[in-house]
């Protein structure tokens, strides 16, 4: 019978090398365009948040009277925005 730390070390180095590997694997995946619905949602945030989120430069693009985002781009300009903290 497996130690069982053996065990979950092993899924633990499995799950360090996909960590790894995730900047590669949203940079492979072409652009999401969701709407601030959906943004919403993602970031776990209210829709007046977002939009003073968006006044303060979120990243965003207007279709007609429509904010749309690309979550990719929204990502990456949280991460940047974090790593200034």
């Amino acid at each position: 019978m497996l130690n069982p730390f053996e065990i979950i070390v092993a899924e633990l180095s499995e799950l360090k090398e996909a960590v790894k590997n995730m900047p590669q694997a949203i940079a492979a995946n072409p652009a999401e365009i969701i709407d601030t619905k959906e943004l919403c949602i993602r970031l776990a945030i209210s829709e007046p948040t977002a939009i003073k989120m968006r006044k303060k430069k979120l990243p965003h693009f207007k279709l007609g009277n429509s904010v749309r985002y690309n979550w990719i781009t929204v990502v990456q300009y949280l991460e940047e925005k974090n790593k200034k903290l």
